[in-house]
């Protein structure tokens, strides 16, 4: 009784309710020092690529077990792809078990059940340490904390009588190797697809790049802007971020037949029909009427340069072979990476930085992109040695190049650095470039609410600018913004009159 008692959910009448883009309502913690409430404000959505994945991986009826679901981002969202299916979802910490309870209500999600155990190898008690913010809470030996249940994989599926699970994701910081010990049988048993947390503050856990494959299951990592699994590839230096999945040959082949998934890369190597092919592509885009001009003889284009220009459409080519496209993709991003060590310009160097993103390389991206910032000398003129070339930031493949290009230019590769070089400005931090940013018309209205968030955070009380009080697409939290909801913000003089009463 002692052990419940500890456990009883404290009351969160003052959560703020977020909305993500992808109609997840989330009541999160009043505090810009909590990270997924941070996150959501800024992004709304979650930092990780995987959370894109899900809904072509996920269908009506499955299974799903979510091992740290802390404020559940990840289990609301599975929910209704899985429904009439369940989501098992594990949280042992009580804070951010009771706003996950809440999120369930906001949500209807009737098909979610919320354990208060922690899963590690065996039964037991065991003490949760706080982290900074309950993303960071881990199982632990001291500390300020709480007492928590501990069981395993094995053991649920014995009281549970769980059909055979689709999908398992575990991020139980530190934890996983004792979640995989601990469930010997469950994993033996059955072939569900795993996403695991590989990266933490100590670095890659180089052990679970063994421990997998030795249960018979292969490792894969997703592709940034495609819904697609490549195999994990160490000899090939590939970046690995936060996640990795796991899959057996039976579940692998199945993903593969639904486009999900690569097997093996194969050689791949432009042709004459590729190198034309780039140059089509590149004229059909939107921004291009304005920069075409701006190009000198395209045939006298370096080879290298054309040939990864081929190679980047043949990737963007949906109906070319799914394997032969992610060759492509690698190909155009190690020939620009080798052709900007040797010779580089602001087009080559966006165009690195489009392709490194799409390939997975954040940092390869950062670099590119930090190379044009650091050469910049002022926000106009003309783009010089200009060869067709495709923006840094997606976004901007829809936005015409009309007016000045260079500020065109510009605005996509310093938003795309703002966005890239951390996985949230939470982390990274501000820069001298965003104040900058805000002011351009084409930057998106994400910059606006990590400018106005980073100076709530460094204790500037700032005044909610009347563009993040009215709701857009690509603005839902609106209403939050509006009323003074925004720890550090309030409202500009002769709209609400309100401060936040919310602690940062």
């Amino acid at each position: 009784m002692a052990l419940e008692a500890a456990q009883k959910p404290p009351i969160h009448d003052n959560a703020s309710i977020l909305r993500l883009s992808n109609g997840v309502a989330l009541a999160v913690p009043p505090s810009l020092k909590a990270i997924t409430t941070y996150v959501i404000l800024e992004q709304e959505t979650w930092f990780e690529w995987e959370l894109k994945f899900l809904p072509h991986v996920l269908r009506p009826g499955m299974t799903v077990i979510d091992i740290g679901a802390n404020l559940g981002v990840y289990s609301l969202t599975m929910a209704p792809l899985v429904s009439p299916g369940r989501v098992f979802a594990y949280e042992p910490g009580s804070e951010p078990r009771a706003l996950l309870e809440r999120s369930r209500a906001l949500n209807h999600a009737d098909n979610l059940e919320i354990s208060a155990a922690a899963l590690s190898d065996a039964r037991r008690e065991g003490h949760l340490a706080f982290g900074t913010s309950s993303e960071l809470n881990k199982l632990a030996d001291s500390g300020p904390g709480e007492r928590v249940e501990i069981t395993s994989l094995d053991l649920e599926e014995v009281s549970r009588g769980w059909p055979s699970p689709d999908f398992v994701k575990i991020d139980a910081e530190g934890e996983e190797e004792r979640v995989l010990a601990g469930g010997e049988k469950f994993f033996s048993r059955h072939s569900p697809l795993v996403m695991f947390e590989i990266s933490a503050s100590k670095g890659l856990n180089e052990r679970l790049l063994s421990i997998f494959p030795s249960m018979g299951y292969r490792l894969y990592q997703i592709l940034p802007t495609t819904p697609v699994l490549v195999p994990v590839d160490r000899e090939a230096g590939r970046n690995i971020e936060i996640n990795l999945f796991a899959a057996k040959p039976d579940r692998a082949q199945a993903l593969a037949r639904d486009g999900l998934l690569v097997e093996s890369v194969p050689n791949w190597q432009p042709d004459a029909k590729a190198r034309s092919a780039s140059l089509s592509l590149w004229h059909s885009q939107p921004f291009a009427p304005v920069l075409a001009p701006l190009c000198g003889d395209l045939a006298a284009l370096d080879p290298d340069y054309l040939d990864a220009l081929g190679a980047y459409a043949f990737w963007r080519t949906i109906e070319n072979p799914l394997p032969e496209r992610c060759a492509a993709l690698f190909y155009a991003f190690r020939s620009l990476h080798a052709l900007c060590r040797r010779a580089a310009n602001f087009p080559r160097l966006s165009t690195l930085a489009r392709v490194a993103w799409e390939a997975g390389e954040r940092s390869t991206c950062a670099w590119a992109l930090e190379a044009v910032i650091n050469n910049l000398k002022s926000d106009s003129g003309a783009i010089t040695g200009c060869e067709p070339f495709w923006p840094a930031c997606p976004r901007f493949d829809t936005v015409p190049a009309n007016g000045r290009a260079m500020v065109w230019f510009l605005t996509s590769v310093i938003e795309h650095y703002e966005r890239i070089r951390s996985l949230s400005s939470f982390f990274g931090g501000a820069t001298s470039n965003l104040e900058w940013l805000c002011q351009q018309p084409l930057a998106s209205i994400e910059m606006q609410r990590r400018h106005v968030l980073l100076a709530a955070c460094n204790g500037r009380h700032v005044v909610v600018p009347p563009r993040l009080c009215t709701a857009a697409p690509d603005h839902l939290n609106a209403e939050v913004w509006r009323t003074g909801q925004v720890p550090g913000t309030s409202i500009a003089s002769g709209s609400w009159h309100q401060q936040s009463r919310i602690g940062a």
